[in-house]
């Protein structure tokens, strides 16, 4: 039987200031959060069926090399797989993860007017993460900073959803890493959320105002591609 369970959740977001570091592959600090922002979002429950994006590139110049990739999330009962693709040339490790928005950031979203989405200006775009698409997809914690490399970026993982679902009703241990919870009894969506992946080459020359993640080296967090999920069938 399907079901629908739709909800308005708000997430506070920081804007973030930006930090310092050198020039030539030197990064910005960390996030500090500051003045937050409420965005309301409505998002329903996965239902079986494929849902697909391609991913396209957000910082289209950083590195000289332009990915482009694809994701597809396949649900078929309690069984989810998922595959992600990117034709990229860096041996870098590339985050990723599923957010909470609904638009990907486009140099309209560069609020520092440096040229780059880095990580702070891309997450007031799209929001809160529900799922790190990592080591283990049952678990935002199992699994953690294990992420793919390129060159010619593969990724495919299967999980449980109703595992997926209980971790994400279980207590936020961690409210600073900008990875969310649900409500109890609150089923995560896929259809219309947001798919966004970092890492470029540790070899480009970043501006001192490039924010990172937790303070990363400013070429590993870098939004490199991103997607909005659709049902396809």
């Amino acid at each position: 039987m399907k079901a629908s369970n739709v909800f308005v959740l708000s997430t506070l977001l920081g804007l973030v200031a930006c930090g310092g570091g050198g020039g030539g592959g030197g990064g910005g600090s960390g996030a500090n959060i500051q003045d937050p922002v409420v965005i309301t979002q409505e998002m329903a429950e996965a239902t079986p069926g494929t849902y697909y994006t391609v991913l396209r590139p957000v910082n289209f110049h950083s590195n000289g090399f332009i990915p482009y990739g694809a994701a597809t999330f396949a649900l078929k009962g309690d069984q989810l797989q998922v595959d992600i693709s990117m034709d990229d040339d860096q041996r870098v490790p590339h985050r990723q993860t599923l957010h909470m928005g609904t638009r990907c950031p486009t140099l309209a979203d560069d609020s520092n007017g440096d040229g780059l989405i880095d990580y702070n200006e891309a997450m007031t775009v799209v929001g809160s993460a529900l799922m790190p698409l990592d080591g283990d997809l049952n678990s935002q914690v199992a699994g953690a900073e294990i992420y793919p490399k390129g060159p010619a970026m593969t990724y495919s993982k299967m999980a449980s959803l109703s595992k997926i679902n209980a971790d994400l009703w279980k207590a936020d241990e961690d409210p600073s890493d900008n990875v969310i919870k649900l409500n109890q009894g609150i089923s995560i969506g896929f259809e219309g959320r947001v798919i966004l992946a970092h890492g470029t080459s540790p070899d480009s020359s970043f501006p001192t105002s490039l924010a990172s993640f937790r303070g990363d080296p400013a070429h590993l967090s870098l939004p490199v591609v991103c997607g909005i999920l659709k049902k396809i069938d």
